[in-house]
């Protein structure tokens, strides 16, 4: 066990403050640790019963036979058996390449025997999934010698080892799915997250030999962990890091990519390792961390709404397991949980460690549980779950045991039957009512009737690219094209012809061309795809919803308006190309400091006639000195300082500097009420004026770069 006995003051106190102490106070040393079993199973004891003293677990928890009581031990005989993952790694999140190998615990019992299934030297494995029929076992990994990770399979005896899919990038996350494909995710496409610019993984499929592989979501950013639905869907877990949104919501898709739909997750809560559950609820690990996919135990009722936005109040949307242990990442005075799978029932398995306060103190072993449920699990009466009978399988102490999953035959859900046309290069996308929306995402709602809301402005993703210079944006917002513009109908309902397996995203305008409500998620359609579910912008979506206002859209009578434009052949406008320009002949001119002397001393006044000015500076009006000298910002990157000003705002360096853009959002930003002459720029009229007056087509494009994010380049 590789924790510390520091840790027992923190439990016992059951909220009490958590204080780190030094290595050498209090802690037992590893190996004293190791070298006794019975040490190991009292302290987990200790540990699992003051955890779960107050949620309805028996106090008895334990960590194997010497400390138990027997009625805790798995007394019924077992054929069943589980594969896991045995690493010295900590990460989980398809970037760890520690080594590991799977193995094999038979019977689910503390006194199981557990076998290797895999004997790789030097191989990292990882995320192993068993086959219908419980014969065979896929899993991703990177041999010592191979420069990716792949998926391969193999039998639960460990014999047959093949190769699946080879080379172009890292294969991960390997599904069997019910029409003898595989899915899995993958970075072979080559595109970075926006943003971060680390290698983004996305959806893929490919027939039992590898072959056919075809790529099936269009995310910016990372989509991972996908299971499937006893329906034939697809659940998964998908970053969103769309400028200022950065969340992990849980998304359902069908297996040919079509239908693909944000279904669960509110702002600020993220969800990891999400499974169904037999009752058709989902459980997962919920965090308040980004990439931090370790916390509490979370039972998710989609019946109750997909908790976007959570209901005021508290929620009803899911039932946390284990509330002592903490979201937000280490130190875990509680330990942490992750890779809930359900064992059929109401039975589970889970990776837990015990306490640790950094994240490569932790040490995961193999645990079961169950659940059970009050309340008839309604609207009118919601289900509430608590968990029962946590029992320890399974740890070795110089490893960590992760995702395992059963090996028994399974039914196999419905086979959903794609209906891609691959015969055309563009889909279609409706929306029914942009006056249908909530207020939880902290934009305006316009009111039908009072505010014209009569046309949309369409944008693309433009994916960055392996080893793209850091140089896009100084704001949270990336590479994106204008698509161009939509009708909005009167009723609000609006139907668009964009180019296929591209993210897009809109935004509605106002009267002035500004953007109202901006859509902060990529959207995509398969090639000859109508999306029509989506009922409103961001729309409350609430128990037995969500409901619509606008059943039969006018939009939906009428021709798609065709924007199937090429991403290459869309317009770009960024502040290098098309901002500058106008910069500087419009601007710099007057937003310029002005130097004047102040003081001229006589030579005769100083020494070795040295020649000194003292000057002072009339700052640029607004403070916003919009030249295009090189500067560089509070992180050490270098843009021009016109650019630098516009867009960074406020600095710990320069606190006085104003807030003049805030990208993506022009109906909140001073420099198009300047531009436009608006807000509080009314009484004054456009800016600047008389022979530097702004085109039309000027200020248009200062509006578009704002409403696109801001970048750069």
């Amino acid at each position: 066990m590789r924790h510390s006995m520091r840790y027992v003051r923190a439990v016992n106190t059951r909220g009490g403050d958590f204080r780190k102490t030094s290595r050498s106070s209090g802690f037992l040393a590893r190996s004293s640790v190791r070298a006794s079993l019975l040490a190991r199973s009292s302290v987990r004891a200790y540990f699992l019963s003051a955890l779960f003293a107050g949620t309805g677990l028996l106090s008895g928890m334990v960590g194997c036979r010497e400390s138990a009581p027997d009625d805790l031990i798995q007394q019924e005989d077992s054929t069943e058996a589980l594969v896991f993952v045995k690493t010295e790694g900590e990460e989980t999140l398809n970037r760890s390449r520690a080594t590991g190998n799977l193995y094999k615990l038979s019977p689910i019992s503390p006194d199981g025997e557990v076998t290797p299934i895999t004997n790789f030297v030097g191989a990292s494995v990882s995320d192993p999934c068993v086959s219908f029929d419980g014969e065979r076992i896929l899993f991703s990994m990177k041999q010592s010698d191979s420069r990716y990770r792949n998926i391969y399979e193999i039998d639960v005896t460990g014999e047959n080892l093949r190769q699946v899919t080879s080379g172009g990038g890292d294969d991960f996350d390997p599904v069997y799915m019910p029409d003898d494909t595989i899915l899995f995710t993958s970075n072979r496409d080559g595109e970075m997250d926006e943003y971060n610019h680390s290698p983004a993984e996305h959806l893929y499929r490919c027939e039992m030999d590898g072959s056919g592989i075809e790529r099936l979501s269009y995310n910016q950013s990372d989509d991972f962990d996908p299971a499937l639905l006893p329906n034939g869907q697809i659940l998964y877990t998908r970053w969103e890091h769309f400028g200022t949104m950065n969340r992990f919501p849980l998304f359902f898709t069908n297996p040919d990519g079509t239908g693909t739909f944000h279904n669960f997750g509110p702002h600020g809560r993220n969800f990891f390792h999400a499974q169904p559950m037999p009752d058709g609820r989902i459980i997962a690990i919920e965090s308040t961390r980004i990439n931090e996919d370790a916390g509490p135990i979370a039972v998710l009722k989609p019946e109750q709404g997909p908790a976007d936005p959570v209901l005021a109040g508290g929620h009803l949307h899911w039932d946390t397991l284990t509330p002592d242990v903490n979201t937000s990442g280490a130190p875990w005075p509680y330990g942490a949980f992750k890779y809930p799978f359900p064992l059929g029932g109401n039975r589970f398995v889970v990776s837990y460690t015990l306490p640790a306060a950094e994240d490569d103190q932790v040490d995961y072993g193999l645990y079961t549980f169950t659940i059970a449920q009050e309340g008839e699990g309604t609207i009118d009466e919601p289900a509430t779950f608590t968990p029962t009978d946590l029992t320890f399988l399974y740890n070795d102490p110089n490893a960590n045991e992760y995702d395992a999953q059963l090996i028994a035959p399974r039914e196999k859900p419905p086979v959903i039957e794609s209906t891609v046309d691959y015969s055309k290069d563009y889909g279609i996308f409706l929306a029914q009512d942009v006056f249908n929306r909530g207020p939880h995402d902290g934009q305006e709602i316009p009111q039908r009737g009072v505010d014209q809301v009569d046309r949309i402005a369409v944008m693309a993703a433009r994916p960055t690219a392996p080893g793209e210079a850091n140089d896009i944006s100084l704001t949270e917002f990336e590479k994106r094209a204008f698509l161009g513009y939509a009708p909005v109908e009167p009723d609000g309902s609006f139907r668009i012809k964009v180019p296929a397996d591209t993210p897009i995203s809109f935004a509605t305008l106002d009267d002035e061309n500004r953007g109202f409500v901006v859509k902060r998620t990529w959207l995509y359609v398969r090639p000859g795809e109508e999306f029509d579910r989506c009922t409103g912008c961001h729309e409350d979506r609430v128990p037995g919803g969500p409901f619509p206002t606008n059943a039969n859209p006018m939009a939906r009578n009428v021709e798609p308006f065709d924007l199937n434009i090429p991403v290459a052949e869309a317009r770009v406008i960024n502040f290098e190309n098309d901002i500058a320009p106008i910069v500087e002949s419009k601007c710099v001119t007057c937003h310029t400091p002005i130097f004047v002397d102040r003081e001229e001393l006589s030579e005769a006044d100083l020494p070795d006639s040295v020649w000194y000015t003292v000057t002072d500076t009339i700052p640029a009006p607004a403070l916003l000195d919009l030249r295009a000298l090189a500067d560089t910002t509070e992180m050490g990157r270098v843009f021009p300082m016109a650019y630098i000003n516009l867009v960074e705002g406020p600095t710990d360096e320069e606190p006085e500097r104003p807030d003049v853009m805030t990208p993506a959002f022009p109906r909140r930003s001073l420099l198009i009420d300047s531009v436009l002459g608006l807000g509080d720029a009314a009484a004054s009229g456009p800016h600047p004026d008389g022979e530097f007056a702004l085109t039309a087509d000027e200020k248009e494009t200062f509006n578009l770069w704002v409403l696109l994010g801001g970048q750069y380049r």
